[in-house]
């Protein structure tokens, strides 16, 4: 019964932590969610209310602050942060177990001590395991494929684009026995390459590993980016309106407030060949492009969507001419 008040517990410390020392960093929590109950940050500095499927957790995104120059940022800035939330974390738990202290070992415990003991423990065994796997992350991880991931993104950050990154499937990057999270994370990045290559080809398998993994899990914030590019995937290059729609379900109102152009890149081409509406294809596409112009992005970024939105906007106008002329 414990178990849980000491997660949310853990998870809420973590939120004001970050509010509280992500921006030192140039990061800042665009993303807060309880229970499914969402709250996106805009880039205009206001929040936004929103609603995923129903989840049974509280989470939080911490991303780039797009306000800074993308030069400011440091490749250490992360792990500085990381830090600072175990030290929070350690030191409220430490806090908890010493208010406790005398009944841990009382004798006799009524049912209100018990749970209060087993807060305690619970709070600082949920901290002590998210050190742990802060540590291995970094000592360990950074040294697979995970840290790959993370060299890619800063060349990125540091205005490479995503077709000068020359990327291959994962088996052939001679990694030994990566994970299915560092596969993951990988394919955020091989995505954004071969769209901008034009290898569609090459989409299809990790495409289908991903959303199989992706098909049994509820929705959570950090997967955001995965689900943006499986509905991409499902929609243009190998048409699955069922897969398309799944995603559309788990990921619930997030995409739909989303005012980056991704998300509205990505609607736009699901409406176009699952729903065929031509007209709100094309405002969703002319909203991609302004939020090109209106938001802060690496030039990778910038590039990328304008490629992927002015494809779209291309057939858009040819499906309207060719049904125009049937008329």
């Amino acid at each position: 019964m414990a178990s849980l008040p000491a997660m949310y517990t853990k998870d809420i410390i973590l939120l004001i932590a970050d509010f509280l020392f992500a921006p030192l960093f140039r990061f800042r929590v665009k993303m807060v969610s309880f229970f499914g109950l969402s709250f996106i940050l805009e880039e205009e500095d206001k929040w936004k209310f929103s609603y995923t499927k129903k989840s049974p957790l509280i989470q939080h995104s911490v991303l780039r602050d797009t306000r800074k120059p993308i030069d400011s940022f440091n490749d250490k800035d992360s792990v500085y942060l990381n830090i600072i939330e175990g030290i929070v974390l350690i030191s409220v738990s430490s806090a908890i177990c010493f208010a406790f202290r005398e009944l841990i070992f009382k004798s006799g415990k009524t049912i209100p001590e018990y749970f209060a003991v087993g807060f305690a423990c619970f709070m600082l065994l949920f901290s002590l395991k998210y050190v742990l796997i802060t540590v291995y992350v970094h000592l360990i991880v950074m040294k697979r494929l995970g840290g790959y991931v993370e060299q890619l993104i800063g060349r990125l950050k540091h205005g490479e684009t995503f077709s000068a990154l020359d990327l291959k499937p994962v088996s052939e990057l001679g990694f030994k026995n990566p994970t299915f999270v560092e596969q993951e994370q990988y394919y955020m990045v091989y995505m954004g390459y071969l769209a901008e290559t034009g290898n569609t080809e090459a989409m299809r398998q990790p495409s289908h590993m991903v959303m199989e993994r992706m098909r049994e899990r509820d929705f959570i914030l950090q997967d955001g980016l995965k689900y943006y590019w499986l509905i991409y995937y499902f929609s243009d290059v190998e048409p699955n309106k069922a897969n398309a729609d799944l995603l559309l379900q788990k990921i619930g109102n997030v995409i739909y407030d989303d005012n980056l152009p991704n998300a509205k890149r990505v609607l736009a081409y699901y409406v176009f060949n699952h729903e065929h509406d031509l007209e709100r294809a094309e405002e969703l596409v002319t909203e991609g492009f302004a939020a090109l112009e209106s938001g802060t992005f690496t030039n990778a970024e910038r590039i990328l969507e304008r490629s992927l939105l002015t494809q779209l906007n291309t057939r858009i106008i040819k499906a309207k001419f060719n049904t125009n002329t049937r008329l």
